[in-house]
Parts: C-alpha cells; structure tokens; sequence
C-alpha cells in the first residue's frame, strides 16, 4: 500500500493523524501534546499499523 492516511476528527477538527511515511500516530492540536502520556501514542500507532494492513490485504484480495 503506497499511501495510506488516518486522521481522528472532534467535532470536524482533525486531532491525531496517521501516515504511511511517519508510520506514527501524531498529535495535529496543542491541547493534545500535553494532556495524553506516552502509552496513548504508542497504542494507537500499533493500532493504526495494524488498520494499515489489514486495509493492504483487502486490497491485494481485490
């Protein structure tokens, strides 16, 4: 899978982002910097490596 994007919204306001090239979760707000620890980020970054691939095999079976 060549690009792959995930982005958590509030209220229409993009706060977390996932890409295929940072392969990390990242905060996209201010308030969101200080307020979640470390366990959070690591959490949802496995989780959204593992949207990634399941989005991948999806597709190949396509």
């Amino acid at each position: 899978l060549k690009n792959y994007v995930s982005v958590g919204y509030v209220d229409g306001i993009p706060f977390v982002r996932y890409d295929s090239e940072s392969r990390e979760m990242r905060p996209q707000v201010d308030w969101m910097v200080g307020n979640v620890d470390q366990q959070y980020w690591d959490s949802e970054t496995q989780r959204s490596k593992h949207n990634q691939e399941v989005v991948r095999v999806g597709l190949v079976t396509l």
